[in-house]
């Protein structure tokens, strides 16, 4: 066995293109984490009004968590305006997404085939639309005509948003009447009611890590690096395993792997030279990876260095092997090739490492439950509130990938001697 491993860590070692994704592929990690970048994909919208850069922009990326998006399109753009909808955002029911159109010249059939569009290729609970005149309707006393309401789905919080509209609507006219001037402003108006607004209790949500595994704003945004750099530390694994498999394909075209059939090594034990020289590849990778992580504050990271380390070689080792395995079942270049680049991508795709995955459909969820990193990514944020559970999950999780890989790859080797002496 000894001399199946060195035989295959000699070919390694020649192929020059294998050192590309083992030390490329950890630096470029290492710069996606020593970015502080934000990423407000994973944290909770802070603003009240959602300033949309177009009437033709969607908003259904906005309520991906299950919230009740209101798509308004104002063209008054007025104090008053402004307040009915930071109060509406301030309820806390609804996420409110305002188009400024102001500037436009609004007509019916442009509302009309807005709200078409929105019907059909967005994704809301409602829209409204604030004619430029709401100012003088809601002077008036005309609240019926001071705006639009159209209705965008059966949900029914849709009821509680005409609640609220009636509310704020109400208030706007009931502070009108206080003010004894016949041609009260707009301002006035406003002004009489947030001082009503300042005698009520203030709101106040705090995200506190380490409660039922909810993340901080820095934690997300660590998180999100750590998808990031795990895609790309993948990519190398799965490319690392593919060379070896290489070498074994090479060795089943040459007639190697006959003749050590024919020798007293049987199938298992090949078979366990080349997840040895995986395992090695891998272990070669990961100090890499730590050699790297010298550049790196683990601070910004949000967990220890060893740790860290730790993570990277448990999954690298998974995909590695795994990668391994389906180019030795292939038995082809160029078929392999294309299996780990596409295995990467997937796996990568469906494990929530790019987007977050919290709102996909049930079936997208048991596939991402079948993705290494999904498991990794969990493992991570455990580790981010302090939840002990995650080590061991994490080595139950490597072990179990393992367990199936290295049987699979037993088995199916035995198959496809088994088919070519049948054949011949």
């Amino acid at each position: 066995m000894k001399t199946l491993i060195k035989m295959s860590m000699k070919l390694l070692v020649r192929t020059k293109i294998i050192w590309l994704f083992i030390v490329f592929m950890p630096v470029l990690s290492t710069l996606l984490l020593k970015g502080n970048t934000h990423y407000t994909a994973f944290v909770e919208e802070d603003e009240l009004v959602v300033e949309l850069d177009s009437a033709d922009e969607k908003v259904a990326y906005y309520g991906s968590n299950g919230q009740y998006t209101v798509k308004v399109y104002d063209a008054s753009n007025t104090e008053l305006s402004n307040y009915l909808l930071e109060r509406l955002g301030n309820s806390g029911l609804f996420t409110v997404c305002r188009a400024d159109i102001s500037e436009r010249q609004v007509t019916d059939e442009f509302i009309k085939d807005h709200i078409e569009f929105d019907a059909y290729e967005d994704r809301m609970g409602a829209a409204l639309y604030i004619p430029a005149d709401f100012d003088e309707k809601m002077l008036e006393g005309k609240m019926d005509e001071a705006l639009t309401m159209y209705v965008l789905s059966d949900d029914s919080r849709t009821d509680a948003l005409e609640n609220e509209l009636t509310l704020q609507l109400s208030r706007i006219d009931t502070a009108k009447d206080y003010i004894l001037e016949a041609d009260s402003e707009a301002d006035e108006i406003i002004e009489n009611l947030k001082s009503v607004d300042d005698m009520t209790p203030e709101k106040k949500v705090t995200s506190v890590a380490g409660t039922g595994n909810d993340l901080t704003e820095e934690q997300s945004d660590q998180k999100a690096q750590m998808g990031y750099a795990f895609s790309f530390l993948t990519l190398g694994f799965v490319f690392a395993g593919f060379f070896v498999a290489n070498g074994a394909i090479k060795e089943q075209k040459n007639g190697v792997f006959t003749r050590v059939s024919l020798s007293k090594t049987n199938v298992l034990t090949y078979f366990a030279s080349k997840f040895v020289s995986v395992f090695l590849v891998s272990v070669l990778m990961t100090g890499v990876v730590a050699l790297c992580s010298l550049m790196l504050d683990m601070n910004d990271v949000g967990m220890s260095r060893p740790v860290f380390v730790l993570i990277i070689f448990m999954m690298g080792l998974i995909f590695s092997s795994l990668s391994m395995f389906m180019g030795i079942m292939m038995n082809d270049v160029f078929g392999a090739s294309v299996a780990t680049f596409t295995l990467w991508c997937m796996s990568s795709l469906f494990s929530g490492s790019y987007f977050p995955l919290d709102s996909a459909s049930k079936a997208i969820k048991v596939i991402s439950a079948l993705m290494p990193q999904k498991w990794f990514l969990q493992g991570t944020e455990m580790i981010f509130v302090g939840d002990n559970k995650a080590y061991g999950m994490l080595i139950c999780i490597t072990v179990a990938y393992l367990a199936i890989i290295l049987s699979l790859g037993g088995i199916g080797l035995k198959v496809r001697r088994s088919e070519e002496w049948g054949e011949s």
